[in-house]
């Protein structure tokens, strides 16, 4: 860039436009910027000086000024994200060091180059969506920084794209980004945890918008469980003796499948009698470390009253189901054992006379 033409006194204050210098510029330094002119010189000999940052404050000597001439100078190349703004004074004296006019306020701005590429705020984001999401459901946001500008350039603006995910199924597209923002959301039907537990997506900041500098991170996406598997009874049917009067005996252990995720609500089992306990002689629980459920005598079993019990139980999980399901139930056929009774006399007592 050539320099800019001479900036000269108005009647009534100095008039000088903001000076802009490219970062990062190769030189030859020192390299002329504008030369500052006082309408006095015709008059008397004017030397020209700078202070302010840059000149003889930190980082001193950035900017020089020929004494003579006015010729303002860059002394080596300038870093945007260090500094992005000098303010600095311009002075002119007379050869007996009197001023000859007001100091003048000099603007320089540093105007940027894409010279720094976007940072992910973290190496791995991590986030959740529960199975079944619907597309267009938000998961997780990912996020990038750009020191350059991205107020009156495009160097610092950021648009995100996912270049690849892992696996590829059940779709090879499953998820989505907003370029702007770095949402991820869900683009397609068909998240089924069972079937695939977690997503590893590439994801990628550019910035020039998406056509310059790049880099890239990790988005972990962990498909969360929802109850859509019903437990299922594995065997269906039993059969047990019991000894009758005997309260709190173990009739059977029933055993379920399911595909939910362990050791949560929608894995854990429910058991019910829905049928053949009208008098309420059995009771059934879960045992929380096998899952199984424990059905037991509630009170003691009469093999004179009654021989037979048949007993039907139903399943559910503490967590109601996602979607409709059918409820498993299990049949338990129980007999009641004879045990051998002291025999009772009736009337219990009798009265007898010699």
């Amino acid at each position: 860039d050539g320099p800019h033409s001479p900036l000269r006194r108005r009647k009534r204050d100095w008039v000088i436009p903001p000076i802009k210098v490219p970062e990062n510029e190769r030189g030859p330094f020192p390299k002329k910027l504008v030369q500052i002119k006082s309408n006095r010189d015709k008059e008397t000999k004017i030397f020209y000086s700078i202070t302010g940052q840059g000149a003889d404050t930190p980082p001193e000597g950035v900017f020089t000024i020929e004494k003579e001439t006015g010729w303002m100078k860059v002394t080596q190349p300038l870093d945007r994200e260090h500094i992005d703004k000098y303010h600095l004074l311009s002075h002119a004296v007379s050869e007996n060091g009197q001023p000859v006019e007001e100091p003048m306020e000099i603007i320089v701005t540093v105007t940027d180059q894409n010279d720094n590429k976007p940072r992910f705020t973290q190496e791995v984001f991590r986030g959740s969506v529960p199975e079944g999401a619907l597309p267009g459901t938000a998961v997780m946001r990912v996020n990038a920084t750009d020191a350059d500008d991205a107020v009156e350039t495009y160097n610092g603006v950021i648009a995100y794209s996912i270049l690849s995910q892992e696996p590829r199924e059940p779709h090879r597209q499953m998820f989505t980004i907003n370029r702007a923002t770095g949402t991820v959301g869900v683009i397609a039907s068909g998240l089924d945890r069972e079937r695939v537990q977690e997503y590893t997506l590439t994801v990628q900041a550019a910035d020039l918008d998406g056509d310059g500098l790049a880099t890239t991170a990790l988005a972990v996406i962990e498909i969360a469980d929802v109850n859509d598997n019903a437990p299922e009874f594995d065997p269906k049917t039993y059969a047990a003796a019991v000894p009758e009067n005997e309260a709190g005996w173990e009739v059977a252990r029933l055993a379920v499948t399911d595909l939910d995720e362990p050791d949560t609500p929608a894995w854990r089992a429910v058991y019910s009698i829905v049928r053949g306990n009208e008098g309420g002689a059995f009771a059934i629980a879960t045992d929380p470390a096998s899952n199984e459920g424990i059905l037991r005598t509630a009170e003691g079993l009469d093999y004179e009253a009654r021989r037979q019990f048949v007993l039907h139980v139903a399943v559910a999980n503490e967590a109601p189901f996602a979607v409709r399901l059918p409820t498993a139930t299990a049949t338990v056929a129980v007999s009641v054992e004879d045990v051998n009774e002291a025999p009772a006399f009736e009337p219990p007592v009798r009265e007898a006379q010699v």
